[in-house]
């Protein structure tokens, strides 16, 4: 698929810059001893952070660019050292792109750039709430710098990593001691404000044991991203997370 690039290695700080929008509520992403007790014997990269680092490999810019939908597959973990080799291909506003470490396709997926949609209101449980400050653009730019960041809005990236925070933190999806995710397609609405508070709102969650991994639960939901102040849905999600 599409042309191959410059290799892309797994490091602490991509462990430490995703954490801080989507939070420590699974210690099997940021803490190296508890980690060391689980299914994988060390921590593992979170499926969000390892699916932006896949896409700023293939097109920096893409990070930084209006998204319209967001398709994605999350097929296995990524360790601290790991060399992630990139490949994509474009077609249009359409761009498809995978990450692949030896002979695994580990993340794969399409993004979709353009305008956004209008994003019906589906009220549901409400989630806590978390501020999109000035300070986190120009924070989150020093890590994925791509191209120059837009100083008035929240670039989608960090939208997706703070609703996968606020749902998992919360618990929301029930008490759960891993989570991992397996697949989401996102739609996006106008660009979000600096400044604007953002919570989550979660449709019901389906439940049932895993079929290929024993002992683990598939869960499926849908949600959406609110601007607290004004009510808009700025985004919304349909996720399979695999929970133990």
């Amino acid at each position: 698929m599409g042309v191959n690039l410059a290799p892309r290695v797994v490091t602490a700080r991509d462990f430490l810059m995703g954490s801080i929008w989507e939070g420590t509520g699974d210690e099997l992403h940021t803490n190296r001893l508890t980690a060391r007790r689980s299914m994988f014997g060390q921590r593992i990269l979170s499926g969000v952070t390892g699916m932006l680092l896949t896409i700023d490999a293939y097109r920096p810019e893409l990070i930084w660019t209006p998204m319209s939908r967001l398709r994605w597959s999350f097929d296995g973990p990524l360790f601290e050292g790991a060399r992630l080799d990139v490949r994509g291909a474009s077609s249009g506003d359409e761009h498809t792109i995978s990450g692949t470490v030896g002979d695994q396709i580990v993340t794969h997926g399409t993004a979709v750039t353009g305008q956004p949609e209008h994003l019906p209101k589906r009220p549901g449980r409400a989630s806590a709430g978390r501020t999109m400050t000035e300070a986190d653009a120009p924070l989150f730019h020093s890590w994925l710098p791509g191209h120059q960041a837009d100083p008035d809005h929240i670039p989608w990236p960090l939208i997706v990593l703070t609703a996968s925070g606020l749902i998992v933190r919360g618990r929301h999806l029930g008490d759960f001691h891993t989570v991992l995710n397996r697949a989401f397609t996102w739609s996006f609405g106008p660009p979000l404000a600096l400044e604007e508070t953002i919570h989550c709102e979660l449709g019901d969650v389906e439940r049932r044991p895993s079929a290929s991994r024993p002992g683990l639960e598939v869960v499926r939901f849908e949600a959406a991203v609110v601007a607290s102040a004004s009510g808009d849905h700025v985004a919304s999600v349909e996720w399979v997370m695999i929970c133990r």
